[in-house]
């Protein structure tokens, strides 16, 4: 079984389409018709590619390949008894299981430290979401003067930022970083020289915690409020739920 049609499972498919494997049962879990090919995710948002360039089409693949192919997400996964269950009930027996369905954002677990997300950001994952709301904000921004926000100080966020800046020069832009050091993970002179190149950009940094979402601003932790018209949502990602309870060994991080 393979579970999810992220990038290495691409591989499979088109490895098993160039050389079939005879006698064995091939099942591919996924309810997505595209990969969406996630290096490209910033290239796009600054208008550099098209979003048919940025999707791989599964179909073909999960065709030529012969493997059965469930568009199904799956919920539930037991380890121990090598079992997935998927969204519509289906439950699926494997005697070897692949994993390649991707890191996700926990839309509850974020809503709950950023009240307002849910209704009122955009999150960039899924990606194939993303994609196709992108285009409604770059219409807006043409429309009239706009207030965007990126919340999350990581290299996602700094890059997403920086792209939404080339695409959209017109735009009040503010990366909103969080309350710890900015880039801790790199060092000083990596550090310093992203922090030039979003002033250079005319990318306001805010080392502040966003704490609660409407439509017309961000709350933060200070107290103060930025008024924001479109928020994205470039916060960390985690596992996938449904991994907690399926038997397998996890690290902290689920």
């Amino acid at each position: 079984m393979l579970l999810g049609a992220g990038h290495a499972h691409m591989q499979v498919l088109a490895a098993l389409a160039r050389q079939p494997w005879a006698g064995v049962d091939i099942a591919l879990v996924s309810p997505q018709a595209q990969l969406f090919h996630a290096p490209m995710v910033a290239g796009y948002v600054a208008g550099r590619y098209r979003l048919d360039d940025c999707n791989i089409a599964i179909e073909p693949l999960a065709r030529a390949s012969a493997v059965t192919w469930h568009r199904r997400s799956v919920v539930a996964l037991d380890a121990h008894q090598r079992r997935v269950r998927l969204d519509d009930g289906t439950e699926l027996d494997y005697h070897w299981l692949s994993i390649n369905t991707g890191a996700v954002q926990d839309r509850e677990q974020i809503e709950q430290a950023l009240p307002g997300s849910r209704e009122h950001g955009l999150f960039v994952r899924p990606f194939a979401t993303f994609g196709a709301l992108w285009p409604k904000v770059v219409e807006l921004a043409a429309s009239r003067a706009l207030r965007m926000a990126v919340v999350g100080g990581g290299d996602a966020g700094i890059e997403l930022a920086m792209a939404v800046r080339h695409r959209l020069p017109q735009v009040a832009l503010t990366l909103i970083t969080g309350s710890g050091r900015f880039m801790a993970e790199h060092t000083p002179a990596m550090q310093a020289l992203v922090a030039k190149s979003l002033r250079q950009r005319r990318i306001d940094v805010l080392p502040d915690q966003a704490t609660r979402l409407n439509a017309e601003e961000v709350s933060l932790g200070s107290g103060a409020r930025l008024a924001c018209d479109v928020a994205l949502i470039a916060t960390g990602v985690s596992a996938p739920t449904w991994l907690r309870d399926s038997g397998l060994t996890l690290d902290a991080g689920g």
